[in-house]
């Protein structure tokens, strides 16, 4: 039998979250999926989706390292408007998945093939990979530095 997975969404504007645990929900049946508005971080989920942003302090790095104490081989996902390489870094160092723009389309259907990917490997019988390997941490660094480009490429339009 295979063990429940649990996903929680942790995002201070309780619209939003409730609209993507109904997205996620319909899109993965098989999730537990839960949404909490608070920063303080509630153990025991298999996959962490957190907004960077809470009441207007920018805490998603902080999020994603205690994420990475209490649960090591979860996947972490994080909620951005905007990625400062601040936050870039910190997100490579604790082996974030990835930086979605929660108001981008495009950027949920990447974060969401994630977790495609993510649950298909679980279900997989033998050992596990894991997620701390050399192999992960470049793949994530490769990513994350693709999305901070792009985004920053996206400014410089705006700019012009």
């Amino acid at each position: 039998m295979n063990k429940l997975r649990k996903l929680i969404i942790m995002d201070d504007d309780p619209h939003y979250s409730g609209m993507l645990a109904l997205q996620l929900r319909m899109q993965f049946p098989e999730l537990m999926v839960s949404s909490y508005n608070k920063a303080d971080l509630p153990g025991g989920y298999d996959i962490y989706v957190l907004d960077n942003d809470f009441f207007g302090e920018k805490c998603g790095a902080k999020l994603a390292e205690d994420v990475r104490k209490i649960a090591p081989e979860s996947l972490v996902l994080v909620l951005s408007g905007t990625l400062e390489f601040s936050l870039l870094k910190r997100l490579v160092n604790c082996h974030a998945a990835g930086v979605f723009d929660k108001s981008n389309e495009d950027d949920l259907e990447q974060m969401s093939a994630l977790i495609e990917q993510f649950l298909v490997r679980l279900s997989q019988p033998g050992p596990q990979p894991t997620s701390k390997s050399l192999s992960n941490t470049l793949t994530g660094i490769r990513d994350l530095m693709s999305e901070w480009n792009r985004r920053l490429a996206y400014e410089e339009k705006k700019v012009s």
